[in-house]
């Protein structure tokens, strides 16, 4: 069995302007509505090598239009389950671009500051429940190419590694493959 994660091509949300925690959080819902951007196209081998995969694909746009763009075809199935980690939003006062914003929130996250997100304990319990979901696909289809997102694929790919699955491929950049085989 195989189960191949692709990540997303890059948002159209994906900007760095400068920002308000407001705005910020503005910038957070915009990012999740964003589709792929028309400059960012999937690697030309990547449809070939998931010729006959079963695909499956995060609930979130970008992951839905990448699984279309990359393959010519909507994914079977969509998995709110496999979508990523939510972004936290503290309300400090300062003016930073976006990137600096994820940095921060991110590391505030890490520490257990959640902000009335996800918690790091509760995307771990979802990603382990994803694992299994995936799994469950995996046995009744041999091959699945999974369109999702950096931080989610990375903490499932963790999962399967942990009860014995072998990663042979690790890229998590905009459209980067985590490749995972059974023993």
């Amino acid at each position: 069995m195989e189960i191949v994660f692709i990540r997303h091509g890059k948002p159209t949300g994906s900007t760095n302007p400068k920002l308000t925690a407001k705005e910020f959080a503005w910038w957070v819902r915009d990012y999740n509505r964003s589709e792929v951007a028309e400059s960012s196209k999937p690697p030309v081998q990547l449809k070939s090598q998931l010729s006959g995969y079963y695909v499956v694909s995060s609930n979130l746009r970008r992951a839905i239009h990448s699984a279309s763009l990359c393959l010519a075809k909507d994914p079977d199935l969509t998995l709110r389950g496999i979508r990523e980690i939510d972004i936290p939003r503290h309300k400090i006062p300062l003016v930073l671009r976006a990137k600096h914003w994820l940095f921060i929130n991110r590391l505030l996250w890490l520490l257990g500051l959640n902000a009335k997100a996800e918690s790091l304990k509760d995307a771990k319990v979802r990603a382990k429940n994803a694992a299994l979901e995936i799994v469950d696909i995996a046995n009744k289809h041999e091959k699945v190419a999974v369109f999702g997102h950096g931080l989610m694929n990375r903490s499932i790919a963790k999962e399967l590694e942990s009860v014995g699955w072998q990663c042979t491929d690790k890229d998590s950049s905009y459209w980067g493959v985590i490749r995972l085989k059974s023993n």
